[in-house]
């Protein structure tokens, strides 16, 4: 099991530590966020998984979003020389409708890819 988890909440706030993998966390603005957690285990192993959250204004609830990414791979875990699928499918607009352009920026040092789809 993990140790801690680290938060960052993507506003800028300080990070905050738990010994549990559950957390709150209120946003003064609305916007879209990146949120990250890093797991801890008892060996100081770090892991990351992140998420954009959403925060709308309560004064101004139908005012548009920016666009929500979100994505997955598959496999998760793989190995040297696999290809890897990643899928953006459930990305939107901050309308709800589907995003009509991805660009890909894979971390390895690849030229990024810009698609039409979200595959």
């Amino acid at each position: 099991p993990l140790k801690k988890y680290i938060w960052d909440f993507g506003d800028g706030s300080p990070k905050k530590t738990t010994t549990g993998p559950i957390t709150k966390h209120p946003y003064k603005k609305p916007g879209t966020y990146p949120v990250t957690v890093t797991g801890v285990d008892k060996y100081g192993r770090k892991g990351d998984a992140t998420i954009n959250q959403q925060v709308i204004d309560p004064k101004n609830p139908k005012d548009p979003l920016p666009p929500y990414a979100a994505l997955t791979s598959t496999p998760p875990t793989s190995k040297v020389d696999e290809p890897v699928k990643f899928d953006a499918s459930k990305s939107h607009d901050g309308e709800k409708k589907p995003c009509v352009k991805f660009t890909w920026d894979f971390g390895d040092g690849s030229p990024n890819q810009t698609t039409q789809g979200p595959k």
